[in-house]
């Protein structure tokens, strides 16, 4: 009977391990602390996204600082049906998520509207994109 059992009991432990490793790899978690976005019910890959941003703008040669404000989270727009990221970065995607941020240049004050996107393939974040989104001039 001891024989029987053992080789069960490691095998059942095995298989709760497997499963918890697979599930973990299949629901990315989005960082600490951007967790309040869940609370706000921002889609999974929405919140990714804005940690993807803050993440790359660390690094950037171009911008320092970049805010992307809740309301324009909560407005983002996915884009399901594209299959690439860009033109200029033919990377295949699942998602496109755009959405309004602010941008600051590096050795500047001032503050620029820019256009982010983010592409998401398989839940995890693949390419992003911040193009400045001029504010149109008012001709009278």
């Amino acid at each position: 009977m001891k024989n029987i059992l053992a080789p069960a009991l490691f095998a059942l432990a095995l298989s709760a391990s497997m499963f918890q490793l697979v599930h973990a790899q299949e629901t990315p978690d989005v960082p600490e602390d951007y967790s309040y976005l869940t609370r706000l019910r921002v889609p999974d890959a929405v919140a990714q996204c804005v940690a993807a941003f803050d993440r790359w703008v660390e690094n950037a040669p171009k911008y320092d600082t970049l805010i992307v404000p809740d309301r324009r989270v909560l407005s983002a727009k996915i884009d399901a049906d594209t299959t690439i990221f860009s033109v200029g970065n033919p990377i295949p995607v699942d998602q496109v998520i755009v959405m309004r941020a602010f941008a600051k240049a590096r050795g500047k004050e001032q503050w620029t509207r820019v256009d982010s996107r983010c592409g998401v393939r398989d839940g995890h974040v693949v390419g992003v994109s911040l193009t400045p989104n001029m504010k149109p001039k008012i001709v009278r």
